[in-house]
């Protein structure tokens, strides 16, 4: 006899994450065949939604420096000690002890209040150097998530483990070096960008050139998308990855435009959870922040890459030697 009746219909967890959404509407019991469209975008989710919260987990704890990296900046391991809030108080302290007036002793009521500095401690010189490791975790990180997310939006099945080390051993080489340069304009970029905007004061040369620091993040942000999923389906040296996904940005601009928004609706969500609730602030980044904004990315990418570079050729042509932009790739899985 059965361990359970046939019969019982009683629903579970498992159930709730993995129902079908597409069951009884004319779709297949996959979802290979399904249009990626606005529309089937929150039923597709809400169906991965499981698979997503683990590659937002994995992604953590490939990418653990990062964690440590926000606990040094945070300066919860640092030392707080006192200090003047203003540069005219050794002026003033020498002027005191001179002679002591009522003026310098109203200006030193305005100049002498002390404030908190925050000093480094042995403690966050070791966290800091163990948070460097983001040099190494980077690239696997994004390249073994990046291919799950990439199978969950094919309709593929997952074996999460075995591909997500898989995707990893298969581009070894690629995704250290492409780890790097994307850490690498990730941080020039963004760090141009905030420099330029407190600068922004220095007239309309300085507004130009925040503006234009400005552009260009946006176009790597959305270059993103499209980088380490060419990487992880197709044989291209690293100058032809970075080429396409800069053609991509234009040729899927109105998918390109809806992600980017889902995933700063996304960021600004937990902007806000973190002012009014901020126990949820602090908590979605562990669940869904990564995971759910790295499923819009891939999602509005894929069609696009399965648009202009498989979809053009012969399956048997695709199998073996797909031409790309005027370049020749081969897929690689």
């Amino acid at each position: 006899m059965p361990k359970h009746s046939p019969r019982r219909n009683k629903a579970t967890l498992y159930d709730l994450f993995h129902k079908d959404p597409f069951a009884g509407k004319g779709y297949a019991k996959g979802t290979e065949d399904v249009p990626r469209t606005l529309s089937n975008f929150f039923k597709l989710s809400w169906r991965h939604i499981s698979h997503i919260m683990s590659v937002n987990l994995a992604f953590l704890v490939a990418n653990f420096p990062v964690i440590l990296l926000l606990l040094a900046f945070s300066g919860l391991l640092s030392d707080s000690i006192s200090s003047p809030a203003s540069s005219m108080l050794p002026i003033l302290l020498g002027q005191i002890q001179s002679s002591v007036d009522p003026v310098s002793a109203a200006l030193f009521g305005i100049h002498g209040i002390q404030g908190s500095l925050s000093v480094m401690t042995t403690a966050t010189k070791i966290v800091y150097g163990f948070g460097a490791l983001i040099v190494i975790t980077w690239g696997p990180a994004n390249v073994g998530t990046t291919y799950i997310l990439r199978n969950l939006i094919k309709g593929d099945p997952i074996f999460f483990r075995h591909d997500f080390f898989y995707a990893i051993k298969r581009n070894l080489r690629q995704c250290f070096i492409m780890g790097f340069l994307d850490l690498l304009f990730c941080t020039v970029f963004v760090y141009s960008t905030v420099f330029h905007f407190f600068n922004m004061s220095l007239g309309m040369i300085g507004s130009m050139i925040f503006y234009a620091s400005l552009l260009i993040t946006i176009v790597y942000f959305i270059m993103r998308f499209y980088i380490y999923i060419v990487l992880i389906t197709f044989d291209l040296s690293i100058f032809k990855i970075l080429k396409n996904a800069f053609i991509f940005v234009s040729l899927g601009l109105k998918r390109n435009i809806m992600a980017a928004l889902g995933i700063f609706a996304l960021l600004l969500l937990d902007y806000f959870l973190l002012a009014i609730i901020m126990p949820l602030g602090l908590i979605l980044p562990f669940v869904l922040l990564y995971g759910y904004g790295g499923y819009m990315a891939a999602y509005a990418a894929w069609p696009k890459i399965k648009q202009y570079m498989i979809d053009p050729y012969p399956q048997d042509q695709v199998e073996q030697e797909a031409p790309i932009f005027a370049d020749d790739v081969s897929p690689k899985n």
